[in-house]
């Protein structure tokens, strides 16, 4: 037994002795884990080595999500199996790839952003055990992988205008070919899925999810699983927090699944080509998107805001609301509506509506991240009729974040 699972064991021993109460909702500092079962406004759409070995008939196990706030800290994804309830696991890569250029299969140039911008590309790298956790009828396509090929989700084949052949050029000056077209939800919303060498030759290297499958006849809370994973997080982890999803409670399986995976902001704000600082993690966006849709106007309650022309429509919406129930004094400050960054880890992940300019932050003071939240009901309310979720609820809560989660119509 490792140093980091016996020192996981033993933290995990002294929670369970002062805190833990197995199957609840538990406050782990300054985190909290989120069960299943609590009310949640998730949009849903009408090692570096190798994973632990799987059984050949997992069909009989349904499939888990969990993942952790900024990326899951080097050691901890294979040692979620040493949880006694866990029977086996995956772990997968994540992060934006920049795309330079793309080919269709007849050899004609689909995407060519002007120098120096690029196209950021939601991107997942899996190992070979990662078919085992998908549904059957979409396996073959990801066990068929083979280095410098990869598979586009239905929406990014649509967003992007592509087929199975085309060709997708990078920043890192690799190529990925496509092989194929996987539905959003075998894909856990990503635009494109490759094998974990291929992703690194993309700059698809942070672990960012794990998938999982419990012991038969378990049906453990998902909250306490949470509890029993969350030791084995370094002591100075950042966001020290575990997200567990059980298999009926999640739509794309994939890290912050509470947000719009990337490809469905592209399709209702529109996709943008960027520059970004490797640096500081600032997007230089595109003057033509920007002038097209961000604006700048005063809203009922919060003042004038600049945010995206179709998000800002909806927060007017919302505010007016809270200024006709009475309670607009409680609104005491509002933060950016639009921030373009790319940080591999952000705990809202590395891009999300913000860069879209289709988030809020309302009542800063008193909602410091990682702390309790204490944002009026009023408030939570109104935004979430208006399609934006709260990160109040999160297992390390933002309470004066507020993202556009409403999923846009299917493609016809």
């Amino acid at each position: 037994m490792d140093e980091l699972t016996i020192r996981a064991l033993i933290r995990a021993a002294l929670a369970f002795v002062s805190t833990l109460v197995i199957g609840s909702l538990v406050v782990f500092g300054a985190s909290r884990l989120v069960s299943d079962d609590e009310p949640t406004d998730a949009a849903s759409p009408t090692p570096s080595g190798a994973s632990p070995t799987v059984d050949p008939e997992p069909d009989a196990y349904p499939t888990w999500l969990m993942w952790i706030p900024g990326g899951i800290p080097d050691g901890v994804g294979p040692s979620v199996t040493t949880v006694p309830v866990i029977r086996s696991a995956t772990t997968a890569t994540a992060d934006i790839a920049w795309l330079s250029r793309s080919i269709d299969a007849s050899g004609a140039v689909v995407d060519d952003p002007a120098d120096p911008y690029l196209l950021p590309i939601d991107a997942t790298g899996v190992d070979p055990t990662f078919p085992s956790f998908v549904p059957e009828d979409v396996r073959g396509p990801i066990e068929g992988l083979l280095p410098g090929e990869g598979l586009l989700s239905e929406t990014a084949a649509a967003v992007r205008e592509l087929s199975t052949g085309a060709i997708l050029e990078f920043q890192t000056g690799a190529s990925v070919r496509i092989a194929g077209i996987l539905p959003d939800d075998a894909m856990g919303g990503y635009e494109l899925m490759v094998t974990r060498g291929t992703g690194e030759d993309i700059g698809v290297t942070h672990e960012r999810y794990v998938l999982f499958q419990v012991r038969p006849g378990a049906n453990p809370p998902a909250a306490s699983i949470a509890g029993q994973l969350l030791p084995y997080l370094p002591e100075d982890a950042p966001f020290y927090a575990v997200e567990v999803r059980a298999p009926d409670a999640v739509v794309f399986r994939r890290a912050n699944d509470r947000e719009l995976p990337l490809v469905l902001l592209k399709r209702r704000f529109g996709e943008f080509a960027a520059q970004p600082d490797p640096v500081t993690g600032e997007l230089t966006i595109e003057p033509a998107w920007v002038q097209g849709r961000i604006v700048s106007q005063a809203v009922p309650v919060l003042g004038s805001i600049s945010c995206h022309r179709k998000a800002l429509v909806e927060i007017e919406d919302a505010m007016a609301r809270v200024e006709a129930d009475g309670t607009a004094t409680l609104v005491t400050d509002v933060g950016d509506c639009f921030d373009p960054t790319a940080i591999v880890d952000d705990p809202d992940g590395t891009l999300s509506a913000e860069d879209f300019g289709a988030a809020i932050e309302i009542n800063l003071g008193g909602n410091e991240p990682g702390e309790e939240p204490t944002q009026p009901d009023s408030v939570v309310r109104a935004m979430m009729s208006n399609g934006f979720g709260w990160g109040g609820r999160d297992a390390w809560p933002q309470g004066a974040q507020f993202r556009f989660r409403r999923p846009p119509p299917p493609i016809a």
